[in-house]
């Protein structure tokens, strides 16, 4: 059986932005301290959001201020284009802030489709695209003001490709039924340059360079979940998921190859630093520094997951089970150790 290398879509349907939930997000004494699960730098300062329709934004990474936003569903990722803002979550959430200070709008509110979104990435301030569970696609081009769902196979394994083209000959009907079933969660999106990945359910990693019209899943020997994908100074892909496994694509030999980390728990974020330097976070208050070949364990007492972090001057923020933390760091320093 040849595998499929072109996009099927089996259907497109439009949303267009509205406001459907007069419900506003609690402003909690303690939001600060809530669930969060992603943090973004945009031009003036840092963003965080996470449970019952958090976002919290601050310009020193120490004073934070919650924000009134239009919706409590948990609010699972943020991205920044230039002053732009857009976060996702879940009923299907997309809400987007056109300027610093500004109020933010619901682009799509849809609970009925019982599939929260996961990320959300912008190629440029016009064209969008928003993922999520089931293998939620969603594309816009003029900046969220309608989004449109997409079905692509290519994120499918090989052989799921082969059992649903030996399905749809026999029941059409059923064949898009089981199709939605077999989808994998699609959990990180990311662009670089011209090229956009996925890391998702089912060992997917995938790739698009035509801007997600068409995906190619990679190679990798793995089928656990990964739950996040970044690209290194140096060209390197690095991957990581369930059970602490690290993978690595070399940008010189494009192979997958897998990074002992030394743990058994989940990781669910990358940090690069620079060069082959980066850190992966993940649950348990899990850390793991690697430089090269060498690779460092520690981990935060508390216990608590990790969910995402950024840099900001001398210090890495980090948005975790239990809100915003901050840690020191220095160029000249280990990593880990100023997080043990």
């Amino acid at each position: 059986m040849k595998r499929s290398k072109i996009l099927t879509i089996l259907f497109i349907s439009s949303f267009s932005a509205f406001s459907a939930s007069s419900e506003e997000s609690y402003m909690a004494p303690l939001a600060k301290e809530s669930l969060l699960l992603d943090v973004v730098k945009s031009n003036q300062q840092i963003v965080t959001v996470g449970e019952r329709g958090h976002v919290l934004v601050s310009e020193d990474g120490e004073n934070w201020q919650q924000q009134v936003i239009p919706t409590l569903s948990t609010l699972t990722a943020v991205t920044a284009v230039d002053n732009q803002l857009w976060a996702v979550g879940h009923d299907a959430v997309i809400l987007h802030q056109q300027d610093q200070g500004q109020p933010w709008e619901i682009q799509l509110f849809a609970p009925e489709l019982e599939k929260p979104l996961l990320d959300v990435a912008f190629l440029n301030i016009n064209e969008g695209l928003a993922i999520g569970a089931y293998g939620t696609f969603m594309r816009t081009l003029n900046g969220g003001k309608t989004w449109d769902t997409e079905v692509h196979l290519g994120f499918l394994h090989p052989d799921d490709i082969e059992y649903l083209e030996e399905l749809r000959l026999e029941d059409e009907e059923f064949y898009r039924s089981e199709l939605v079933s077999i989808l994998p969660h699609l959990n990180k999106i990311l662009v670089v340059d011209d090229s956009i990945y996925v890391a998702g359910e089912s060992g997917l990693l995938a790739k698009s360079d035509d801007k997600g019209v068409t995906w190619q899943r990679m190679d990798v020997n793995y089928y656990g979940s990964f739950f996040d994908i970044q690209q290194l100074d140096n060209n390197d892909l690095i991957a990581v998921g369930l059970r602490g496994n690290i993978f690595k694509l070399s940008a010189e030999d494009k192979r997958w190859v897998s990074i002992q980390s030394g743990i058994t728990s989940s990781l669910n974020m990358i940090m690069p630093l620079s060069n082959s330097q980066y850190v992966a976070m993940g649950n348990s208050g899990n850390v793991v520094c690697v430089n090269g070949n060498n690779v460092i364990d520690a981990h935060f007492d508390d216990g608590k997951a990790i969910n995402a972090a950024v840099k900001h001057e001398n210090i890495i923020l980090l948005a975790t089970a239990e809100g915003i933390k901050s840690v020191l760091y220095s160029d000249d320093e280990s990593v880990c150790e100023g997080m043990n």
